[in-house]
């Protein structure tokens, strides 16, 4: 894979409970919603999207939805990153981890602006999961 690697995992502990948590991650109707860098998702296979992203950019993603582990995979395989989001969330001690782990390499010319990318995708990633909480929390 070209590019330039972006690995970064972000953990919450929440209040919010477990199962609408997951309602939420495993729905990816609702993605936009949550995901303000995703502007929509066209169903173009079983689990295969066309993706437009905030930023002027297409590309193609698969949506895996494991409900027994509850976690959620994004496979990034066309568009200005390749690899994968996995969502997750499970509980422990009376409370919720809602974890998600970016493993993706960004394409050029996204590659020359690798700093910029990190911190915009970070910042977004962290916003996602203010308002899936948020969101949750209301169940």
């Amino acid at each position: 894979m070209m590019g330039t690697l972006f690995h970064k995992v972000f953990e919450v502990n929440t209040a919010a409970a477990e199962e609408a948590l997951w309602s939420i991650i495993s729905t990816t109707s609702s993605i936009p919603q949550y995901w303000h860098g995703t502007r929509w998702l066209k169903n173009i296979g079983e689990e295969r999207y066309q993706i437009r992203f905030a930023f002027p950019a297409k590309g193609v993603v698969d949506f895996v939805y494991d409900n027994s582990r509850k976690t959620a995979k994004e496979i990034y395989v066309k568009g200005p990153f390749k690899g994968e989001k996995i969502i997750s969330v499970s509980s422990h001690d009376n409370e919720s981890l809602l974890r998600v782990e970016w493993n993706i390499r960004f394409s050029f010319p996204y590659s020359i602006f690798k700093a910029k990318m990190r911190d915009h995708m970070s910042q977004g990633t962290s916003n996602a999961i203010s308002r899936i909480i948020t969101e949750a929390s209301k169940c």
